[in-house]
């Protein structure tokens, strides 16, 4: 029984990775409808194959004019920058006017640095990184049938959630 449940563990993980699949997108077609939050899952020849909430649909790749994937907001790196400013000029300032006694500069000098200068700036940098979008568009209504398959190929390699 024990190497029954394994073999069929061992066949989930291998078939989520066969069946790989995109993160979501949107596809717009030409007359300009389309299939907001779906995935695609693979093409052959130039018909592309998508889930759409549960159901799968068959897409001619003629019909296609743009694909769009929203890949969420810029906060992280905003913060990671903001926290990097932060950390030098925290530094920079205690470098210069840490020796002078400065009223609002702490005594300790990796509290002063993380307290007062990086971590604020880190937050600074996440709200200013909420304002940026992270979207990948490729526009496909100009390509013909071969090389808009190839291009949907790389898309679908590029955007696969199991790499």
């Amino acid at each position: 029984m024990k190497n029954f449940f394994f073999a069929v563990l061992g066949l989930v993980f291998i078939s989520t990775v066969c069946l790989s699949q995109t993160d979501p997108c949107s596809i717009v077609y030409k007359n300009g409808s389309g299939i907001p939050k779906t995935r695609l899952m693979g093409i052959h020849e130039n018909l592309l194959l998508v889930t759409d909430t549960g159901s799968y649909r068959i897409v001619n790749t003629d019909k296609i004019a743009r694909i769009k994937f929203d890949n969420g907001k810029y906060w992280k790196t905003g913060a990671a920058l903001g926290a990097g400013v932060g950390f030098v000029g925290g530094f920079l300032v205690y470098q210069i006017w840490g020796k002078k006694k400065i009223k609002f500069l702490p005594q300790d000098v990796a509290f002063g640095i993380l307290g007062m200068f990086t971590i604020p700036c880190a937050i600074i940098g996440g709200f200013i990184g909420l304002q940026f979008k992270n979207i990948d568009q490729y526009e496909l209504a100009k390509l013909n049938s071969f090389v808009k398959a190839k291009e949907i190929k790389y898309i679908i390699k590029d955007h696969a959630q199991y790499k």
